[in-house]
């Protein structure tokens, strides 16, 4: 491993890593393993592509994820304020103007919010249910001028091809309302889950952007990280649904945590493995 590596988590994890590698361990095996001992998914992920590299085998285990990049002309504007590793987030600020927050609020409230929906993992269909009590609206695909701006301008932050993005969804939630603890990825083992895998495959990003912050309350929390994120209006929280080897994370659970005070209004942006039809 490198000097870094070794720093970090000692030399008998090179050799370990070598020789689970070497009796042809899968690297996918290792790095649940690894994970699950307090490594991140990064460092997991170079220590066995070194394994690899050292024994000469090829490292095309990793599944793309979408990734935060903030260079560019597209991405000048955008600041991050910090990263989470386990789950992989990142908190980010100026993803938006406050001009586009405004535009893209009153656009929404103009067609019309009505109560937020789940998915009902036996039917796959929207359903209404007490863990979500905000209410929104879905835009669709370059809707209009500004709409398809931002979804560029989030393709580029993250990466990922527009045409892997779901429609953008405006949600408001007004005091006491709230999203409970839940994950955005489809569970492949529930029937519901086929017609959504259908159209794109997994969901593996979300961006949850604040048009409009709350006055108190309304921040984006991870029960397991035991970590709650509340950006300002114009930020985003950014996190991927599956680990770096291509699995659900379950790390991922997140909430949007009651409103105490004010009104909060989030869009959220769900980018999936292929092309979302």
């Amino acid at each position: 491993m490198t000097q870094a590596l070794i720093g970090k988590h000692g030399e008998q994890w090179h050799e370990w890593v070598l020789s689970n590698l070497s009796r042809q361990c899968t690297p996918h095996s290792l790095f649940e393993r690894m994970v699950a001992r307090v490594w991140s998914q990064d460092d997991a992920a170079a220590a066995i592509d070194e394994g690899l590299a050292a024994l000469g085998r090829p490292s095309d285990w990793r599944v793309p994820l979408p990734r935060i990049r903030v260079q560019g002309e597209a991405q000048s504007m955008v600041t991050v304020l910090g990263r989470l590793q386990r789950p992989q987030a990142v908190l980010l600020d100026n993803l938006l103007s406050q001009q586009e927050c405004q535009a893209l609020t009153d656009y929404a409230l103009h067609k019309g919010l009505t109560a937020s929906g789940v998915v009902d993992w036996a039917t796959g269909q929207s359903v209404s249910h007490e863990a979500r009590t905000s209410s929104s609206v879905f835009f669709n695909r370059a809707e209009t001028p500004l709409i398809g701006a931002v979804e560029d301008r989030l393709a580029a932050v993250t990466g990922w091809p527009v045409s892997h993005g779901e429609g953008l969804q405006v949600l408001r939630y007004a005091p006491g309302q709230e999203y409970k603890p839940h994950h955005d990825w489809f569970d492949p083992a529930r029937s519901g889950s086929a017609t959504h895998l259908r159209r794109g495959g997994q969901r593996v990003s979300t961006t949850v952007i604040y048009l409009a912050a709350a006055r108190a309350g309304g921040g984006t929390c991870f029960p397991n990280a035991g970590l709650e994120l509340t950006p300002r209006t114009g930020g985003a929280v950014f996190f991927t649904n599956l680990t770096m080897d291509g699995k659900p994370d379950e790390m991922s659970l997140h909430a949007g945590t009651p409103v105490i005070e004010g009104t909060k209004i989030v869009m959220t942006y769900w980018q999936r493995e292929g092309p979302f039809v």
